[in-house]
């Protein structure tokens, strides 16, 4: 986010700088001037809030108190700020803390705290406002730390929560009671009002998309269901927003026009209702933006003033980043008003370019093409995917969501003035709901409508975000269109792949507990050794970590993946690559006789009908000049489970360099390999305390050691011990949990790495 990074002083001398601005602009000759000096004036003020807004955030008593990371669990008393949503067998819950005990001594650690909830045993209903009570761990918020990839600090001071934490158990977990105020009030009326969905809508997805659309609760949507949406690119329709706002507010409008209310009458009922409308269903930013959009043409009719629907959403969302300012590099943000500014400025100029259709189809084809045309470069920027099948399915999808709003709200009236009429009115939302979930999955199986794209060049967004400028304000025609057309196609097409740089390089990601390493050749072309594991025990690594990355530098197909064995923090991101990427080929060890995991993982590869291999010690290829030789396993029998012994072992050499790539052997594997001299090593399992050996580590004398591990790990990787070995071994250690992402390059001859901690640097 611009400006958040600034230093305080800085930030003081914004202020006056802006001041100056806004009143060079009241006094500029040209209109281009006034708006120049106006722009800048917003963008110093915006930079100045972001500052104030980091500050607030850090001075939390919660981030103070918490260091590096709290190890053993501590009980914390705190007010719930949203519903707990159930995702992936955990439940999530965000707590404002009241109280920690640490070993029976209360703490002084005020905060918000995001909490999962996991275990077999059932987690209790909490609710927004409920008071409660668990036994947690307690750090400070973690992400990958690579190109490409969200600042998990950054997005925490987005998100308004200081620290994570993982309670082992729904036991742990006790409520005590409601809270006080607006919020918990809120909470309880959803609760209830949940209760009597749940009651006579039908079990299953469908009374899941009812809750969500009607109260705004996605705590019963499965992530299937989620990804369905996306693909289709109808997504918006599951979050509350302008078009719900906008029927609530014709709904509660209604009675009083029947009753002749003035404008003033209804500008303060339904203003207040709306904003009572907005605490119940969660107060995201789609529906606060709508409602103060609303309240603000309401206020304009009472008071007979005329408004320009562009300048209402300027309004909207100038007020809510005075409020919180770093909210303009969130995703959500950026979406919800872009589709809007969009369906605004565009809508017009498309509708005059198509015929007249019966039912008035040429407005809707109108609004749909205009929104996906101002969602594009977002699109691709932030979930790098653009989904072309939403111009036609959105003409489905609006209406259809509509209605499953319509019934949802007519069964809590039913249930609440004529209960008989609730169980039909449940079948009937059932019934919308299905259709609009059909709806959403019809383009399921079909590769080319779920397409992933590359992080777009910033010359692109621009001339983009040029030519759209010109159709919403009728300039230059057909070259508007042109230019475009054209730089949509180049969005989605992404730069071409780097090109080669005649060096080796080698790129080991921040994935977590787990492994995963990007090798380019000189050409230019990719492997990737492992595919990382679960990050934080929920995330889809492949998706939210490797692939951003991936994108980021342009990939968009892999020569090779080598999965060196079937363990989950080696594998778990391999299914979305080679869904994702084109994998060409994939190198494996030999397949276990009995292993599970390691034949569910095979149902998954055969399915997308690679070219397997099982590569075995001896076995050689040459890469784009880049010698690729297999030291392990040994060729054997397979083996009746999978073993860290069992590894795939690389040694890769371009001219006088070698990057010995050794999995997760142990030291009873290491003795069998004869792996020679290595500059760069990536050290074995993490650096537990059973692998590098120093006879193995006094052989291969690596000038650089690269250990993949966790943060704050549970196993204490690397381990002391090995640690002091490659000291002693004459090696550079770098760590992803220390320092990130690691990068090592060479030509042959010299070699240079880089990290986040140690920038460029040569290493011979």
């Amino acid at each position: 986010m611009f400006g958040s990074e600034l230093s305080s002083a800085l930030a003081v001398w914004l202020l006056p700088s802006a001041a100056g601005l806004i009143a060079l602009s009241l006094f500029a000759a040209r209109v281009w001037a006034s708006a120049a000096a106006l722009a800048c004036a917003a963008t110093a003020l915006g930079a100045a809030g972001a500052v104030a807004q980091r500050l607030e955030h850090e001075a939390a008593p919660l981030l103070a108190w918490l260091g590096e990371g709290v190890a053993e669990p501590v009980h914390v008393t705190g007010i719930a700020c949203d519903d707990a949503r159930e995702r992936d067998g955990r439940a999530l819950l965000s707590l404002d803390v009241v109280s920690i005990e640490r070993q029976g001594a209360p703490e002084a650690a005020r905060g918000r705290i995001r909490v999962a909830i996991g275990g077999d045993a059932p987690v209790p209903s909490l609710a927004q406002g409920e008071r409660i009570a668990l036994w947690t761990t307690v750090r400070p918020p973690r992400g990958s730390d690579n190109p490409g990839s969200p600042d998990p600090k950054l997005e925490a001071r987005r998100n308004g929560w200081h620290a994570s934490g993982y309670c082992k158990s729904g036991r742990l977990v006790a409520t005590q009671g409601h809270g006080s105020g607006a919020l918990a009030l809120a909470g309880r009326l959803r609760a209830e009002l949940r209760r009597r969905l749940v009651r006579f809508v039908p079990d299953g997805p469908e009374q899941a998309l009812v809750r969500a659309m009607v109260l705004g609760d996605r705590t019963g949507l499965e992530r299937e269901t989620e990804e369905a949406f996306r693909i289709a690119g109808t997504y918006h329709v599951l979050a509350l927003s302008g078009a719900q706002v906008a029927l609530v507010a014709v709904l509660l409008l209604w009675p009083l026009r029947y009753r002749c209310a003035s404008p003033a009458l209804q500008a303060a009922v339904v203003s207040s209702l709306l904003a009572g409308y907005a605490l119940l269903v969660g107060a995201d930013v789609p529906v606060v933006r709508a409602v103060l959009m609303a309240v603000i043409v309401l206020t304009g009719r009472a008071l007979e003033l005329d408004a320009d629907a562009a300048n209402l959403l300027g309004g909207a969302a100038l007020l809510l980043l005075l409020a919180r300012p770093g909210d303009c590099g969130d995703a959500g943000f950026q979406l919800s008003f872009a589709a809007t500014l969009g369906l605004l400025l565009l809508t017009p100029a498309i509708v005059a370019r198509l015929p007249r259709l019966p039912l008035r189809l040429e407005l809707a084809l109108a609004t749909s093409f205009a929104a996906q045309l101002a969602l594009l470069p977002l699109l691709a920027f932030h979930f790098h995917r653009v989904a072309p099948a939403a111009l036609v399915l959105n003409l489905l999808a609006v209406p259809l969501s509509t209605a499953v709003l319509l019934a949802g709200v007519a069964v809590l009236l039913a249930s609440t003035l004529a209960a008989w009429l609730a169980a039909p009115l449940g079948l009937l939302a059932f019934g919308a709901a299905r259709a609009l979930l059909w709806s959403g999955r019809v383009v399921e199986g079909v590769p080319l409508l779920d397409a992933r794209v590359s992080t777009p060049a910033p010359a692109f967004v621009v001339l983009y975000l040029a030519g759209l400028l010109g159709i919403a304000f009728g300039r230059a025609g057909r070259a508007s269109w042109l230019l475009t057309g054209s730089m949509a196609f180049a969005l989605v097409l992404g730069l071409p792949e780097s090109a080669a740089n005649g060096r080796l390089e080698l790129t080991v990601l921040d994935v977590g507990q787990g492994d995963c390493l990007v090798v380019r050749s000189p050409l230019g072309h990719t492997m990737l050794v492992d595919s990382g594991g679960s990050f934080d025990g929920r995330l889809e690594i492949g998706e939210r970590v490797i692939g951003p990355y991936l994108w980021s530098q342009h990939v968009r197909s892999v020569d090779r993946l080598v999965l060196t064995h079937a363990h989950p923090d080696h594998v778990g991101g391999a299914p979305f690559l080679v869904k994702s990427f084109g994998v060409a080929e994939l190198w494996e060890g030999l397949a276990p006789r009995h292993d599970r995991a390691y034949a569910a993982l095979g149902q998954e590869l055969r399915a997308a009908r690679l070219a397997r291999r099982a590569v075995v010690r001896g076995d050689v290829v040459d890469w784009d000049g880049v010698r690729v030789a297999v030291l392990g396993p040994r060729g054997h029998s397979p083996p009746s489970f999978t073993q860290n012994d069992d590894s795939v072992v690389l040694k890769l050499t371009f001219g006088r360099v070698s990057l010995l790539l050794a999995g997760d052997v142990e030291t009873s594997g290491e003795t069998e390999l004869a792996p020679g001299t290595a500059q760069i090593l990536k050290v074995a399992h993490h650096g537990s305390r059973t692998s590098s050996g120093a006879g193995f580590l006094a052989e291969v004398h690596p000038r650089v050691a690269i250990v993949s591990a966790g943060k704050a790990n549970p196993f204490g990787h690397p381990h002391p011990e090995v640690v002091e070995r490659l000291r002693q071994a004459g090696a550079w250690l770098l760590r992803t949990d220390r320092d990130g992402a690691v990068k090592v390059a060479t030509d042959g001859e010299g070699v240079w790495l880089e990290t986040r901690t140690v920038g460029p640097a040569r290493v011979q």
